[in-house]
């Protein structure tokens, strides 16, 4: 009786030490991946916000003259206010979308 108890016991403590080293393993490998899939989103992310077309809309705000060249912030969030149910809205709803 004795020894069959010593058995499961041994049997179960190098279960857990497998046990362990799969989670070790796993948070080792885990972690990481997380971070990077985290990083890889964020830089997605802006990708989107910030794309050609960003960029292409601010330069039409200067060329249509809808702000100056060397306008300020709170220039821009004038104009973005200024532009809300007008027929503008819908060209330049892009790059006022994400000053909220």
């Amino acid at each position: 009786m004795e020894r069959s108890r010593l058995v499961i016991n041994k049997i179960t403590e190098e279960q857990i030490k497998k046990s362990i080293r799969k989670q070790r393993k796993a948070i080792y490998i885990g972690i990481p991946a997380l971070i990077a899939l985290f990083i890889l989103a964020i830089y997605i992310g802006v990708k989107i916000i910030y794309s050609d077309e960003y960029y292409m809309q601010f330069e039409l705000l200067v060329s249509e003259g809808h702000l100056d060249a060397d306008f300020t912030q709170q220039e821009y969030f004038d104009f973005c206010d200024r532009i809300d149910g007008s027929a503008l809205e819908k060209r330049f709803a892009h790059i006022c979308f994400w000053i909220d």
